[in-house]
């Protein structure tokens, strides 16, 4: 019974990061409209984020959840804040610079960040595989960032500062998806962790926002449905999925099931957008998932008995 529960409980959890990840696609969606009428990533962000906390400590509020939390939890929770921040503000400015689709494929290389950070920082094995999967990501990564064309870049954008500005956000997120795991507010609820790194997010970009003069009050109705929908989809349900897996399944194995979200956001691009998809930004994304593909197979056995002690 124990084994069944076990099984059953990491299959949630699979299934729970593709959701996430696929919520986390349809960012550009909703995001670069408002970014077309000018509105910085700051004041974007400042929306997402402080809709989001609303709507889940609304949530959290009905349930009778209590919302204090203890100021010896703080400094993770800065760290966290902090991590997210750097994801979400690079992410958001990475679309000044390029398509939706390959900001979000250039985004999915935190897989590989993810083993860096356990590598160096928890001092794991070095493999092979995993060196081969780091060089080969670096190589799409060119593909996308290089080769891809003019296509995939706004016109007058620096190539390669935006390259760098969206590998930072695969950094950062890579950062936050291993230090929720291990820091001591794991033990938190899902729903509560999160909304307490939605609030603080918030705060940080609405000082932003203010502070560069750059925050707009919204009055029409389109661009308030967008972030209405950027907040519960690709920020609440997003990161309780999230967060949710990496607790069950572990965060190598959590970033690796968000191969949706590059995908999601390529595809609904395309489809909404008309953005290009031309042969090299196609290899690049071949040779991204090829490379995320070696860090499965050389993590999954270790992910999978992981989760099986944090259950037991």
């Amino acid at each position: 019974m124990h084994s069944v529960a076990m099984k059953k409980s990491s299959s949630i959890g699979f299934i729970a990061g593709i959701l996430g990840a696929m919520c986390f696609g349809l960012i550009p969606v909703f995001s670069k409209p408002a970014l077309a009428l000018g509105l910085s990533p700051a004041c974007i962000l400042t929306y997402r984020f402080s809709l989001a906390a609303i709507m889940l400590g609304i949530f959290l509020a009905m349930r009778g959840t209590s919302l204090k939390l203890e100021k010896c939890y703080l400094p993770d929770m800065m760290l966290l804040t902090l991590c997210y921040c750097v994801s979400g503000g690079c992410l958001m400015l990475g679309y000044e610079y390029m398509s939706g689709g390959v900001t979000g494929v250039i985004h999915f290389t935190y897989p590989v960040f993810v083993l860096l950070i356990l590598l160096v920082v928890y001092r794991e094995k070095v493999k092979l595989s995993s060196v081969l999967a780091i060089i080969i990501a670096i190589a799409g990564i060119y593909c996308l960032g290089v080769l891809g064309g003019d296509e995939a870049f706004m016109p007058g954008a620096n190539r390669a500062e935006g390259v760098v500005i969206v590998v930072i956000s695969g950094l950062g997120y890579a950062s936050y998806m291993v230090f929720i795991n291990k820091c001591k507010v794991r033990k938190f609820d899902s729903l509560f962790l999160t909304f307490w790194i939605l609030v603080f997010t918030a705060l940080v970009f609405a000082a932003i926002a203010i502070g560069k003069g750059e925050f707009v009050l919204i009055s029409d109705t389109e661009t308030w449905l967008n972030f209405l929908a950027l907040a519960l989809l690709s920020t609440v349900v997003a990161n309780v999925f999230v967060v949710y897996s990496v607790k069950v399944v572990g965060s190598t194995l959590a970033s690796i099931l968000s191969a949706m979200e590059p995908a999601t956001s390529v595809v609904m691009c395309i489809i909404l957008f008309d953005e290009a998809l031309n042969l090299p930004i196609a290899i690049g994304i071949a040779l991204i998932a090829t490379a995320v593909g070696i860090v499965i197979a050389r993590n999954h056995r270790k992910s999978v008995d992981a989760a099986g002690e944090r259950v037991s």
